[in-house]
């Protein structure tokens, strides 16, 4: 970790870089990995074409841990012959605020 993880920038600070991503991205994340749920839900906040499936009972190695529900998901994620990959987020469907069309109380 102290070989890597300590000299990579913070997440926090590549937020304008990954407003720009314009291709489809899918985050999955286990509920009991709780080092990476508040990253998930940054960047899928903040990339504006992502997809966010949280796993429930699921930690950190997905792909292994429940690969009935990963590889689903991946497939129906990934483009093929058959058909077309996950539309990117779609802003009409998102409210302007968590609290209602009011705004925050």
């Amino acid at each position: 970790m102290l070989g890597y993880q300590a000299r990579r920038p913070s997440l926090y600070k590549l937020i304008d870089e990954m407003a720009r991503i314009d291709v489809p991205a899918l985050i999955v994340a286990g509920d009991e990995d709780e080092g990476s749920l508040e990253a998930s839900l940054l960047m899928k906040r903040t990339i504006p074409t992502a997809a966010l499936a949280v796993l429930p009972k699921s930690g950190h190695v997905l792909n292994m841990e429940e690969p009935a529900v990963f590889q689903p998901l991946a497939r129906g994620f990934l483009p093929s012959g058959r058909g077309r990959s996950l539309d990117a987020s779609r802003p009409a469907t998102k409210p302007p605020s968590i609290y209602g069309p009011a705004g925050k109380p």
